[in-house]
């Protein structure tokens, strides 16, 4: 059953091109979707040149918040943390849901 989890961060420093690279690649092997929002907008972390666009608008001492959808979001959430730990510091996590499949919801 797919799962959904969010976390929001704090961006401490403005992304590499070498970081942004990294997202897109676990996004891009992970089973499901990663999302970044903030300020309104959101963007699919698998679409690179959408990611790349969005993470250069983010300044320092934003909120951004990452929501994980699919299988074994923790974990995928998890690595990405770890990934930008340099880059951002983690202001809160909410609970893994569980998603009905026929449901639809709208960021």
């Amino acid at each position: 059953m797919k799962e959904i989890i969010s976390t929001n961060v704090l961006v401490q420093n403005r992304f590499t091109m070498k970081k942004m690279l990294e997202i897109y690649q676990a996004s891009k092997q992970f089973e499901g979707t990663t999302y970044l929002y903030s300020k309104h907008k959101a963007v699919d972390a698998s679409n690179l040149s959408k990611l790349v666009s969005f993470l250069l608008t983010v300044k320092p001492q934003t909120s951004l918040k990452i929501i994980v959808e699919g299988n074994d979001v923790k974990n995928h959430l998890e690595h990405i943390k770890e990934m930008c730990n340099t880059y951002v510091a983690v202001l809160r996590m909410s609970k893994k849901r569980l998603i009905n499949s026929a449901e639809t919801f709208q960021l």
